[in-house]
């Protein structure tokens, strides 16, 4: 009789789990035989094929006090969406215990990064160019589940209020680490020790899951506009970047110029000085029309930031529209370890093609990537199979200007057609690519080669959006 109690609870515990999910793609089912003491977790699709399947061996003793074995529950719950999980706190202390542990946090989070993939796409005022987007207050981030936008890329993004970024006194997203996206405001005093042309910055860590967000962090202080510019000084003039040493399990801010390297640790709230970059980033190195002011600005992989420098260049070229791009063999890759602060220079790929336009790095499939544009016909996408090792090169993709549907004549002021790997969906068949002359995304199935369009009614600005995932990772505040 108490068995069989046991087991009527476990089938009410189960058809809640099923009513929270009739909305998604897959379902889930508990089978529990009495006979040899198992249960069977299963994930199943609409049409019934079983997806994932994990036996757990149970006795009576090891039941919860609603039914399920804790092992299970802890299985179901890890694989649900933070709004349901953030609901089900509610069910019993056990359960709000569980949900609050740092090992179920972490097991939730490792789910999200296999098959719950975003991303936070950046929603402006209507009419707002990638150009202004440093100067615009009033822009919204909306993380948005990548397989809808792969079903229905024609949509209309519904902004919230808490998507308002003006409504966290913040402006800009530098990136976007475990469910956690860095935001930072930046406002112009009156005095400094830049003259009237500085700023302060600060920064905030922001889990839009559960909408909580941290205190304002890091205040630095640093030039108010780019240098080409304003004509100043041109050696202090800061980027950001947004990186998490896994080792302290810190989150990070890189402040970067040619003459100086800070990191700021929003563990413990300090800024502290390293050692100045072995080569200058591209983007201190060159401000010509072969690059966008997107790219190049650092991309974080594994407890380190990348970014892609020029051999025996001065920091800062005049700008010139006829600057020919250098050689490959020109090009490294700088590579900061944010728990042993130490850099490592990495080589691209031994091609032989000459780069048409400044070639970018990026991240797909937790790996790194080394994207480069062949004269005005083709873009390929390189991709470094062990993170480290040049012999680990693997072309991955080279894709036709024409299979893209692109009309390069028809770009816009006469600048050359940038292309930006985002992300891949979850089964690696089509990669998302923003680019520098049009509002919209290609989505671009590599498998069945063919395109789609994005068809957003909102502006969205492609390529400062960042991959997400969501997470119950703390904000710290």
């Amino acid at each position: 009789m108490e068995l069989q109690n046991k087991l009527n609870a476990a089938a009410n515990v189960t058809n809640l789990v099923l009513i929270l999910k009739k909305k998604t793609e897959n379902v889930y089912r508990i089978r529990y035989d009495s006979q040899v003491k198992f249960t069977c977790f299963l994930l199943v699709n609409r049409s019934g094929s079983v997806l994932r399947q994990k036996l757990i061996r149970t006795s009576v003793s090891q039941m919860s006090p609603g039914g399920l074995p804790e092992e299970l529950i802890t299985e179901v719950l890890s694989v649900l969406p933070v709004k349901s999980i953030l609901r089900f706190k509610c069910v019993c202390k056990p359960w709000e215990f569980l949900i609050s542990d740092p090992f179920f946090v972490e097991k939730h989070r490792h789910q999200s990064q296999k098959r719950n993939k975003h991303l936070a796409l950046i929603v402006c005022r209507p009419f707002t160019r990638s150009a202004e987007y440093y100067y615009d207050r009033d822009c919204s981030v909306v993380p948005f589940p990548l397989n809808r936008l792969l079903l229905n890329p024609s949509i209309t993004i519904p902004i919230l209020p808490h998507h308002r970024l003006r409504y966290k006194r913040c402006f800009r997203v530098i990136g976007s680490i475990n469910g956690l996206i860095c935001l930072f405001n930046s406002y112009r005093t009156r005095s400094g020790p830049y003259g009237p042309y500085h700023r302060n910055t600060w920064f905030r860590l922001w889990n839009p899951a559960t909408k909580t967000i941290s205190q304002k962090l890091g205040s630095i202080i640093h030039p108010s506009i780019h240098p080409y510019y304003s004509g100043e000084d041109r050696s202090n003039y800061l980027r950001f970047a947004f990186g998490y040493d896994k080792s302290t399990d810190t989150y990070k801010v890189v402040a970067f110029c040619p003459n100086e390297v800070k990191i700021f640790s929003f563990g413990d709230n300090v800024w502290k000085t390293i050692q100045c970059f072995p080569v200058i980033p591209l983007y201190h190195v060159v401000v010509v029309r072969h690059q966008h002011q997107r790219v190049n600005e650092g991309v974080y992989l594994s407890g380190t930031i990348n970014w892609l420098a020029i051999l025996n260049c001065e920091y800062f070229c005049t700008y010139i529209e006829d600057l020919d791009v250098p050689k490959m063999d020109q090009f490294v890759i700088i590579s900061l370890n944010l728990n042993k602060e130490t850099y490592r220079r990495l080589l691209p790929p031994c091609i032989e093609d000459v780069p048409y336009i400044l070639p970018t790095i990026s991240v797909l499939r937790d790996r790194l990537c080394f994207s480069y544009h062949i004269e005005t016909t083709h873009f390929s996408i390189w991709m470094m199979m062990e993170f480290g090792v040049q012999e680990s090169w693997t072309q991955f993709l080279t894709i036709s200007y024409v299979d893209l549907q692109i009309d390069y004549e028809s770009r816009r002021y006469g600048y050359d057609y940038l292309l930006y790997p985002l992300c891949l969906s979850e089964d690696d068949d089509t990669i998302i690519l923003s680019n520098s002359h049009e509002e919209q995304a290609f989505l671009y199935n590599w498998r069945e080669n063919r395109v789609e369009k994005t068809r957003i009614t909102n502006s969205v600005l492609w390529m400062f959006s960042p991959t997400y995932i969501e997470s119950l990772v703390s904000t710290g505040g």
